[in-house]
């Protein structure tokens, strides 16, 4: 009985120590900032979109439909995201319209998106179809569903990304 009992407690004071530790500067963990979120989005956006672009191995003829397709899919601005902040001045119902009004914009721009990705995805023969579908969109295993929050799997390599040129030891 005393074994168990300090195994149980050593077992939460592990717990405990591993809680408070520090997690290193990749983590990220307290430090997310506003100021420079959007910034960081974007830069990651455009990291991933300029890897996409290496391992889908474009011709030439598919670089309008790839500069298309980008000029469609760029996140908005910070500066062209929907106006909340008077939300709390309305009642309910007229809180809801305007929720209702901003889900419509939405609905909008995500519709707009997929048509972009059909139009660029219909332009890729079949092997580069298979290189989008492994490459194109976040995947799950990069924290819940799927967003990259900062620390060393931003700088990982596509699937099927062509070998890089290292330097011989």
């Amino acid at each position: 009985m005393k074994l168990k009992q300090l195994a149980i407690a050593g077992s939460l004071a592990l717990l405990s120590v591993t809680a408070f530790a520090d997690h290193g500067p990749a983590c990220g963990k307290g430090k997310f900032d506003k100021t420079t979120w959007q910034e960081h989005r974007a830069e990651h956006f455009e990291k991933h979109q300029e890897r996409l672009h290496t391992v889908l191995q474009l011709t030439a003829a598919q670089e309008n439909a790839w500069k298309t397709y980008q000029t469609q899919i760029k996140p908005k601005d910070k500066g062209e995201r929907p106006d909340v902040a008077g939300l709390d001045k309305l009642n309910t119902v007229q809180r809801l319209d305007k929720l209702d009004a901003l889900d419509k914009e939405r609905d909008a721009r995500q519709a707009e998106r997929s048509k972009a990705i059909r139009t660029f995805y219909a332009q890729l023969n079949d092997a580069q179809k298979k290189v989008f579908d492994e490459n194109a969109f976040p995947h799950p295993h990069h924290g819940g569903r799927g967003h990259d929050h900062g620390g060393p799997q931003h700088d990982k390599p596509l699937h099927n990304q062509p070998p890089q040129d290292q330097p011989q030891s």
